[in-house]
């Protein structure tokens, strides 16, 4: 599967973070101008944002976007260098996958709830964090078997 085919995530993220804007300068009309303000427009804006970060990780994850200390590693032999790599993508992995089973327990566990203002049901509300978050575990994956299992 080619970057090209798995960047849904990307233009995802891309339009609800232009809806979280568009949301916003909504509610800055609606207070400023007509004095009223959208009803559970922070809620709806905080779900955006959770949308936002969790889709759009995948994506930073898989163009290297995430914040490294290249730097510093470069300064490192290269067979230390391939061995600190390789532990930070397997450590990675596993951190991300057992987030990925945390998160999975939390929305089953709380099926029935919903949120305070808008009354989201949970799972909807949780489901970009889960999706997230799997997603990543997968490129990181992807990444660890690319680069060192399958070039040895």
């Amino acid at each position: 599967m080619s970057i090209q085919k798995r960047e849904f995530d990307r233009y995802l993220s891309t339009s609800i973070l232009g809806a979280l804007i568009l949301l916003v300068a909504l509610q800055v009309v609606m207070r400023v101008i007509f004095l009223s303000p959208l009803i559970g427009a922070e809620e709806l804006a905080r779900y955006f944002l959770i949308c936002v970060v969790f889709l759009g990780a995948p994506f930073a994850a898989r163009t290297g976007g995430h914040i490294r200390m290249e730097e510093l590693l470069q300064r490192f032999p290269l067979k230390l260098r391939t061995g600190i790599s390789f532990l930070i993508c397997l450590s990675a992995v596993l951190v991300f996958g057992i987030v990925s089973v945390g998160s999975v327990i939390t929305l089953l566990r709380n099926l029935q709830n919903r949120t305070a203002t808008l009354s989201i049901p949970f799972p909807i509300f949780i489901a970009p964090t889960v999706l997230g978050f799997v997603l990543l575990t997968f490129e990181y994956t992807r990444t660890l078997f690319d680069t060192y299992i399958r070039k040895r």
